[in-house]
């Protein structure tokens, strides 16, 4: 089209001047110069006409294919979550249905209040924000590229969960506007389009989410069809089912009495806060144990080591004792909202009634259910993870660490999802553990990119699903891989996992693995 016009105005043709130089279409020019006026008019039209008519029907084109992001990206951006990523939103519905159980609320409260679906078995049922943020995918595939349970070989693709959704709005999408006479209402997003086995994999480490250029959130779909199955299905897998039931039950994931829960303590000066009151006094921390901390053998001398520096520094602290009870973390993030809220609005009953202001956990999921969820429900505290405890003490000069037990170990630090990624903390343990007489040495997934575990999103109480590897054995390989001595962690689960990890790749005589209050007591000879 420019080349025919550059020849036209070579031959002073009315409306065929100044059209200036054309660069690239210049380069037509001699195939083109000895056609007639008329030849080369109609080639000018038609190449008009060919841009107008391509140009509106890629217009047309893009709300039915990827390219409908280019209007939704910077939208879906301006209404991404402000909070942590690993924040997951309260069910209203579902915290006055606890409430009227536990007898705060009357049952006027819900009477009237008629809830159509509790989770999300459907595309219809999902949030205007999860709707948007299935057009705005791209499908480049960084999701999917970070996906600790795809790289391992699981169905799971975040990916796959955008398209999915998608795609099903679409077919509904369809229905409603009469293009087709009927939906296939069988064939709902959950089993239809995206199967159990997807959902279950996922870890809810939010790699997917903190990779994703325009802010989708792959997680909240999960979730919410995790919610489903939970509140209006049988639940999950059954060893999954098994542990939200011990949770109601006894106050933790695993079969143990609530009244063994300071057996850790023996042999320690451990003040309890019902105790403390009792004196008239009001600690000033609240150190929160969770229920690893509580029961978990190995995690038990992570809260031992604690509590000994929390000793050594004088720190005005105390335990809830038998009136802690689990955080429920685990439930919610399995998918069964009414326990969570059961034990969140049971635990803040009992905080607020010794009108806590200061908690500390060694727990990092106990930490971001308790600093960030339990706002919600009126829980409003300021809450530490230990390593920012740490760090603080060391800040200030009150903790130093003289022993030359680690001198010249290797260690190499593992970033807990709900931590890092999730909070936003990667110093804190790495100051800690720079103050130590070891060499760091980072892996080359750290910090915000760090691989998850694998034990999160309710996976430490579950099979794995079915791939290649195992989540915790390709992390504990790429530790291994830096040639440490000692893989330091911040986290329960993740103490779990790489132990198992160690234990699996046959290291357990050359490698250790501690959490960093653990190196800390060591260096103190504590």
């Amino acid at each position: 089209m420019n080349a025919a016009d550059q020849v036209l105005q070579t031959r002073g043709l009315e409306h065929y001047v100044h059209t200036g130089p054309f660069l690239f279409s210049s380069v037509l020019i001699p195939l083109l110069k000895n056609l007639p006026d008329h030849t080369l008019i109609f080639i000018d039209h038609a190449g008009w006409w060919f841009h107008i008519v391509g140009v509106f029907v890629f217009l047309n084109y893009i709300p039915y294919s990827k390219h409908f992001h280019v209007f939704l990206s910077f939208p879906n951006v301006y209404y991404a979550k402000l909070k942590p990523a690993t924040y997951i939103s309260n069910m209203e519905a579902i915290t006055n249905e606890v409430k009227v159980a536990m007898g705060v609320l009357g049952e006027e409260a819900v009477a009237d209040v008629e809830i159509e679906r509790f989770g999300a078995k459907d595309a219809k049922d999902l949030t205007w924000k999860s709707l948007m943020d299935a057009y705005t995918c791209t499908e480049c595939g960084r999701c999917v590229a970070v996906c600790p349970a795809n790289i391992t070989g699981k169905l799971l693709s975040p990916r796959k969960i955008m398209m999915d959704t998608r795609d099903r709005i679409e077919e509904v999408g369809e229905h409603l506007i009469g293009v087709k006479k009927e939906a296939d209402e069988k064939r709902t997003l959950l089993e239809g389009y995206i199967s159990k086995e997807e959902i279950w994999a996922c870890t809810t480490c939010n790699a997917c989410t903190n990779e994703c250029p325009v802010e989708i959130d792959h997680v909240s779909v999960i979730m919410e069809l995790r919610r489903y199955l939970f509140l209006e299905e049988t639940g999950g897998p059954g060893t999954l089912n098994g542990a939200i039931n011990n949770i109601e039950n006894n106050g933790a994931p695993w079969q143990f009495s609530p009244e063994d829960r300071m057996l850790w303590a023996e042999g320690l000066d451990v003040p309890l806060m019902a105790n403390k009151m009792a004196e008239g006094k009001k600690p000033e921390y609240l150190f929160w144990v969770g229920s690893a901390g509580a029961f978990d053998d190995r995690y038990k001398k992570v809260t031992q080591a604690f509590v000994k520096i929390l000793n050594h520094l004088n720190i005005d602290y105390a335990v809830l004792g038998t009136e802690e009870s689990d955080s429920g973390d685990i439930a919610r993030r399995a998918g069964n909202e009414m326990i969570f809220q059961m034990q969140a609005l049971m635990n803040i009953e009992v905080l607020n009634g010794y009108e806590v202001k200061k908690i500390i956990t060694c727990d990092p999921h106990d930490f971001n259910t308790l600093k960030n969820e339990y706002p919600d429900l009126g829980g409003e505290y300021e809450v530490m993870h230990h390593s920012q405890f740490l760090q603080r003490m060391i800040a200030e000069g009150k903790l130093k660490t003289d022993s030359d037990v680690l001198n010249g170990k290797k260690v190499t630090y593992h970033d807990p999802c709900y931590l890092g990624r999730g909070n936003k903390e990667y110093d804190a343990p790495r100051n800690v553990i720079n103050t130590l007489p070891v060499k760091n040495i980072e892996m080359g997934r750290n910090k915000q990119f760090a691989l998850c575990c694998g034990a999160g999103g309710g996976q430490m109480f579950k099979e794995a699903e079915k791939g290649d590897k195992e989540i915790f054995i390709e992390r504990a390989e790429e530790a291994i891989g830096t040639g440490c001595d000692i893989i330091a962690t911040a986290c329960p689960f993740c103490m779990t996992m790489m132990t198992d990890g160690i234990k699996y790749k046959n290291q357990e005589e050359k490698i250790k693995n501690y959490d960093i209050a653990e190196l800390v007591s060591m260096s103190l000879s504590l």
